[in-house]
């Protein structure tokens, strides 16, 4: 639950880049948004894989979180939206693929 909460929530940060006065570039919030829908399938039918691969994903976001957050000042928000939720999708992908292997070597 918590994985999906934090993923939806960077989609939108990443959705927030196109309001007209976030003056960043429209190619590239389009593909930071594509990005995260790539695994949007695999996410929403629990798939131990997507979440194991979604760790690394999240690491470009929480670099470009970090990145924005200390040297834009426009950006401060979105910076700090986009890196909370990054390390929260982190880790709860972490602990939400080991729950499934879990689950999967009961059954």
């Amino acid at each position: 639950m918590v994985s999906l909460l934090s993923w939806i929530s960077l989609l939108a940060f990443q959705l927030s880049l196109f309001w007209p006065a976030s003056g960043f570039n429209r190619y590239l919030a389009s593909c930071l948004v594509i990005l995260l829908l790539i695994p949007s399938r695999g996410l929403l039918s629990s798939r131990v894989y997507t979440y194991k691969w979604i760790g690394f994903l999240t690491m470009a976001y929480f670099c470009l979180g970090i990145s924005e957050l200390m040297f834009n000042a426009d950006l401060r928000v979105y910076g700090f939206g986009t890196t909370v939720s990054s390390m929260l999708l982190f880790m709860a992908s972490i602990y939400y693929a080991r729950y499934l292997k879990l689950q999967a070597r009961k059954t």
